[in-house]
């Protein structure tokens, strides 16, 4: 079991100065407290996320630290092209010395496709091509594709990962993404935000049996999960100091949402106009109930860890502590309770497991 740290970096008071600061030095915290990795996710144009470029904040992390793995989760690959993305990212392993974990998705916020003038339309079209493109340039010399949208003949990138390829991370819940995951061998990562996370258990439950079925073997299935976390002594501390930071955040994702203003969503995002009007009334005691947020003591995570480790074999959790632009004081203290209460439970409980698999063999 590995646990990480997620940012979006919300900044909510435009300081981006002090949430870069706060983020390295957080994830140098992080580092020194045993956490196992750390991701950052792209955005753009908005004071919900300030990281528009993740490989350059994965280049400064890097340089910050020395063993903690570091991922995208996720690059948004249909809205760079996927040769530049591919450079971009062997840049990374190669300065981290093969650290890199590379998590991708395709993108859901209106905005950010118009400011960049890509349309929404057959995103998931070209993101398998972007896909193809970027793992074959990782893993050829030169490469050559032939697609609806990329046409590339005997391209060959500088430099090469370290990794070949680095682990991709594929950002989706949806059938239709699961025929692309189980061609090329990758896995599903997956974020309660925008559903429940007894919803979210079931869909990587049934993910995980589709991949089986599709050939995939039961111990190459790897499903990430980010979940938003405040952990506190105890459950009314955790709830009192957080509310206003977890409202902030809920308020301005529902409203990037496709369908978020009423408005006729892209074909393939029809899914997101539901997710519009469920999440424009939820309140932070719902979100607390339902799963969506973890706001409590560390038992609670530990038990709801267990869950998702019985429910579709949980390997990965990074976890969001820095929500809605959270001060960096109940950030660390979030993160220090974790690292004292959660995560060496997993740590114990495995080598145990290794220890009793070890005289019994």
């Amino acid at each position: 079991m590995e646990f990480g740290l997620f940012y979006v970096l919300e900044s909510p008071d435009g300081d981006f100065k002090r949430a870069y600061d706060e983020m390295l030095g957080q994830i140098e915290y992080a580092e020194e407290l045993g956490f196992d990795s750390v991701w950052v996710a792209e955005h753009h144009s908005s004071s919900y996320g300030s990281i528009p470029s993740p490989q350059v904040a994965l280049a400064a992390i890097a340089e910050r630290t020395k063993k903690i793995k570091i991922g995208s989760l996720v690059s948004v690959l249909t809205l760079g092209n996927p040769i530049r993305i591919a450079e971009d990212y062997a840049m990374v392993d190669v300065i981290s010395n093969g650290r890199l974990q590379f998590g991708v998705g395709r993108g859901y916020q209106p905005g950010e496709f118009e400011i960049l003038g890509v349309d929404m339309h057959d995103t998931r079209a070209r993101f398998k091509e972007e896909l193809e493109i970027i793992r074959g340039l990782w893993t050829n010399d030169t490469f050559t594709y032939n697609g609806k949208f990329y046409q590339l003949n005997d391209v060959s990138i500088r430099p090469t990962p370290i990794q070949s390829p680095p682990p991709i991370y594929v950002a989706s819940i949806s059938p239709e993404t699961f025929d692309i995951v189980a061609e090329m061998g990758l896995n599903v990562t997956a974020t309660p935000t925008l559903s429940t996370l007894d919803e979210l258990k079931v869909q990587l439950h049934d993910a995980r049996e589709i991949l089986i079925q599709k050939g995939m073997k039961p111990e190459d299935i790897d499903f990430p999960v980010n979940l938003q976390v405040h952990v506190a002594e105890n459950a009314e501390v955790a709830y009192e100091r957080t509310g206003e930071y977890f409202n902030w955040y809920f308020d301005r994702v529902s409203s990037l949402v496709p369908g978020a203003k009423g408005e006729k969503t892209a074909k393939g995002y029809e899914a997101f106009a539901d997710v519009a009007k469920n999440m424009s009334n939820i309140t932070f005691e719902q979100m607390r109930q339902s799963g969506v947020i973890h706001v409590d003591g560390p038992q609670a995570l530990i038990e709801q860890i267990e869950d998702m480790q019985e429910q579709f074999g949980l390997k990965q959790l990074s976890t969001w502590h820095r929500v809605g632009g959270m001060s960096d004081k109940l950030v660390r203290e979030s993160m220090e309770m974790m690292a004292k209460e959660v995560i060496p439970y997993f740590k114990e409980k495995e080598a145990n497991k290794k220890v009793k698999v070890g005289v019994s063999g």
